[in-house]
Order: C-alpha cells, then sequence, then structure tokens
C-alpha cells in the first residue's frame, strides 16, 4: 500500500506530524546555542566567583527555559499524532521509513531538550550556593570594606571643610544685613544652602554601612571595630550637616534688607523767598552784597539756626532775630523746610 491509497485522516495526521517535526527541530536549533553560551557563563562567573558575571547570563537562561518548556510541549503533541500513526498498520506499512525517522528526530529533541531543563536547574542550584558563599567570604568583605573606608573619609574630610565654610559664610552674611548690602547677602544664603549637599552624602553613606554590616554579620573583633569608626565620622558629618541648617535657617529669618527711606530733598528758596525771609526778620534785603550769603545761610541751614547766622551776617541781635522767627514760621514756603528739620 502507498500514501496515496491512504485515508484522508491518516494523510492528514502524518502532514501534521511532519509539521510538528519540523517546528521542534526549529526552536531546538534556536534554543541550543544560547543554552550552551549562558550555562557556560554562569559557569564561569561561579567560577570566577564574580557577581557580576552571574547577574550577566542567569536571567538569559532562566527566560530560556520558558522556550525549552514551549518546546516539550511540541513534543509531547507530536508524539500523540505519531502514536495513532504507529498503532495504525495500514499506515505504519505504507509510511513506515517517514514515521521512523520522526519517531527518531522528536525523541532526540525530547532527549536533548529536557537534558537542558535538568542542566538549568542544577546550574542554579550552583548559582544560590555560589552567591551565597561569595557574601560571606573575607575578599569580598576587605574589598567592600576598603571602598566603604575610602569613602567616608571623603565625607568627614568634606564636612570638616563645609563647617568652616559655613561659619565663613554665615559672618559674611550677618555683615552684609548690616550693611544693607542685599546682593551679598542672597549670595552667602545661597551658598550655605549649597552645602547641604553634606546630609544626603552622610545619610548616604550611613546606608550603604549599615548594610555592610548586615551583609557581614560574622566579622572579626577588629574589621567590627572598623565598621563602628565609619559610623562615629559619619555621626559627626550628620552633625555639621545640622549645624549647617542651623545656620541657613538663622539666616532667612533675617529676612530681607530693610530698605532706608530716603528723607525729601529740601525745597530750594530762590531770591524772591529769601528777600520775603530778610524782610520778615527786618534786615536789610537790598544789601546785594549780604544777600548771596544770606541766600546761602537760608538754603543750607536748619530753620532754627537762621536767627544766629543771620545776626552774625549782618551784625544784629540774634535775640531781635528770634523774637520775629513766630513771623517766619509762617511763611508759606518756609513751613516745609521746618517738617523737612523734624
Amino acid at each position: 500500500m502507498t500514501t496515496s491509497t491512504l485515508s484522508r485522516e491518516a494523510t492528514e495526521d502524518l502532514a501534521n506530524a511532519a509539521e510538528f517535526v519540523k517546528i521542534i527541530e526549529t526552536k531546538r536549533h534556536k534554543i541550543e546555542p544560547r543554552f550552551e553560551k549562558f550555562h557556560q557563563g554562569l559557569q564561569r562567573g561561579i567560577a570566577d566567583a564574580s557577581e557580576q558575571e552571574i547577574a550577566l547570563y542567569r536571567p538569559q537562561l532562566a527566560a530560556l527555559g520558558d522556550e525549552i518548556d514551549n518546546g516539550l510541549n511540541n513534543i509531547q503533541g507530536a508524539q500523540k499524532v505519531l502514536e495513532r500513526l504507529q498503532g495504525d498498520r495500514a499506515v505504519l506499512d505504507a509510511a513506515f521509513d517517514r514515521i521512523e525517522a520522526m519517531v527518531r528526530s522528536v525523541a532526540d529533541a525530547r532527549r536533548q531538550l529536557t537534558g537542558m531543563a535538568t542542566r538549568s536547574r542544577e546550574i542554579e542550584a550552583e548559582v544560590v550556593r555560589a552567591l551565597a558563599d561569595m557574601k560571606k567570604s573575607t575578599v569580598a568583605a576587605e574589598a567592600d570594606l576598603g571602598a566603604l573606608q575610602s569613602q567616608v573619609k571623603f565625607l568627614a574630610r568634606q564636612a570638616r571643610e563645609f563647617d568652616a565654610e559655613a561659619t565663613k559664610l554665615d559672618q559674611a552674611a550677618r555683615k552684609a544685613f548690616d550693611r544693607k548690602d542685599q546682593k551679598a547677602l542672597t549670595d552667602a544664603r545661597s551658598q550655605l544652602i549649597d552645602l547641604l549637599s553634606l546630609r544626603e552624602f552622610a545619610s548616604d553613606m550611613r546606608h550603604r554601612v549599615e548594610k555592610f554590616r548586615k551583609t557581614y554579620p560574622d566579622l572579626d573583633r577588629e574589621r567590627k571595630a572598623e565598621v563602628q569608626w565609619m559610623l562615629d565620622d559619619i555621626e559627626r558629618a550628620e552633625d555639621t550637616a545640622r549645624r549647617i541648617d542651623k545656620l541657613g535657617r538663622e539666616l532667612i529669618a533675617l529676612g530681607q534688607v530693610p530698605k532706608e527711606e530716603k528723607k525729601a530733598a529740601a525745597p530750594k528758596l530762590g531770591q524772591t523767598e529769601v528777600q520775603r525771609v530778610l524782610l520778615t526778620f527786618g534786615l536789610p534785603a537790598s544789601d546785594s552784597g549780604k544777600r548771596g550769603k544770606a541766600l546761602k545761610i537760608v538754603g543750607e541751614c536748619p530753620v532754627d539756626q537762621w536767627p544766629r547766622e543771620l545776626a552774625r551776617l549782618y551784625g544784629s541781635k540774634e535775640s531781635e532775630l528770634k523774637g520775629r522767627m513766630g513771623d517766619v514760621r509762617k511763611l508759606p514756603f518756609v513751613k516745609p523746610l521746618m517738617l523737612i528739620d523734624i
């Protein structure tokens, strides 16, 4: 019997089985090289005690597990179709070679994909053990401790520099406030606020040192002491940050520099007004030589000083001129001068 004399159902089963095998082979050829690459990468990472290599390959191999499972599902589907074909004697006799090739292909793919799934589980267990060992390793602890010590030393040095700078800025700001220099005051405040970056730096270092202590709980006495010294340095840096913050708040509380109210300029009196002042005092306004000096006295001196200065100029008695001050003050252009003198 040839395949051409098979039933339509048997012919369709053969075609479906062939399509299953083709899909399985395509997936297997795509999975296999990537699996070997990721698996070998993880083996190197474990051998090198490299968390970075493990972090690179581990999620890739885990994602490949989904593809392996999908391939195994396809194999189950192909096996069911092939079982139907093998159970039909007529079909088996007519297409034995084709069925044999498909059975062998599916069995080979199943063996390889199942092996990869098993190897994935095994190396994942190795990864878990290796990571646990790495966390406890002395080499890793020493490396992390050395890096932290270097960073905390830098923090301590920066805290000392910022502390001295904060004192200078606080003094500069207060002097600027006293001399009513708003720009200098604002500049000093801004620079002081910039120094508060120390607070975030210290907070970050405290978090990292505490994390180190939890990661390596079995440190020896000497290393535990070194961890405590780092925490002491961080505490001092935090104290400095709190002081800088306090200074900043105090400077902000000063507010803006108060603006000085400018006194109104004294109105200038012309010759006509000065003549009326002189006449009211009973002085000769026609003396042109003295009138110029009188103009200067009335223009520059406070109103209450006019009797004394004019008496000296004209050789009069100051008491007489003071006696006429009531009339002088009533002059309309003199009243504004008296308000400015207050």
